[in-house]
């Protein structure tokens, strides 16, 4: 595999819950600083592509390699090497109820050794500035909006360094102008840090103006597109139906 590529699919093929394969694989090979957007009709599967993608679940069937590894063949060693640098945030993006926004930001960091108190400390504080967290480190979750947790999590993943990002509908639950800073904020990771994001969304308006990349997946397949202009254009009806619907 080319060492710029960090997300390469084959053929990779989800598991249900009862063990059986979904019924379509899907091959993908991603560089650095790219977007990619996860869409599709509700119940279509987008969270278990993204969930197999990132190797939260196994695979069904399939090959997975990110960041140059062996994404299904891990020892559990492997594994939490690797989960370091492929972050998750599930819709939602849950936090530890009983601390602070900043403790949660900087508790994955100083559980790995990543630096001493202060200098852990520093590093969340300088990730929050550069997501343009608009509240209060010192308080509880409870306390901040759906907008402030998702930046908090995001955070946390940031305090690693991963090379990959995996967001599951981060859009949820939040207001149009939180939509249009979150959307800012996933820009500069890409161009800035040279992070891949791969997002399963309903938020088509970001995806046309954002995606550098779609997987558009129904229970009738799983294709690929190279941007909004070629996924606008695509001819395959269940694509047509579903731009007709969200229009």
């Amino acid at each position: 595999m080319n060492a710029a590529v960090l997300l390469e699919a084959e053929d990779l093929k989800p598991m249900h819950a009862d063990g059986r394969a979904f019924t379509h694989g899907l091959s993908c090979c991603y560089g650095p600083g790219r977007i990619v957007c996860v869409v599709g009709p509700n119940g279509g599967g987008k969270t278990a592509y993204l969930r197999t993608l990132a190797a939260v679940d196994p695979a069904a069937a399939g090959g997975l390699r990110l960041l140059g590894r062996d994404a299904l063949n891990l020892d559990d060693d492997a594994r939490r090497a690797l989960r370091l640098k492929v972050a998750f945030v599930s819709e939602g993006a849950p936090l530890l109820s009983v601390v602070t926004g900043l403790t949660n930001v900087t508790l994955p960091a100083m559980y790995h050794r990543l630096g001493n108190a202060e200098q852990v400390r520093l590093k969340a504080e300088e990730i929050l500035a550069f997501l343009d967290y608009p509240g209060r480190q010192d308080l509880l979750p409870a306390y901040l909006n759906q907008h402030e947790r998702l930046l908090l999590a995001i955070a946390r993943c940031l305090m690693l360094s991963p090379g990959l990002m995996f967001l599951d509908e981060p859009f949820h639950m939040t207001d149009n102008a939180c939509r249009e800073r979150e959307s800012r904020i996933y820009k500069k990771l890409a161009a800035e840090r040279g992070l891949t994001l791969l997002l399963a969304t309903h938020n088509l308006g970001f995806v046309k103006r954002q995606a550098d990349e779609i997987v558009f997946v129904h229970p009738d397949g799983v294709w690929g597109f190279n941007g909004w202009k070629e996924f606008a254009a695509a001819s395959r009806k269940p694509v047509r139906d579903f731009l007709d619907t969200a229009a």
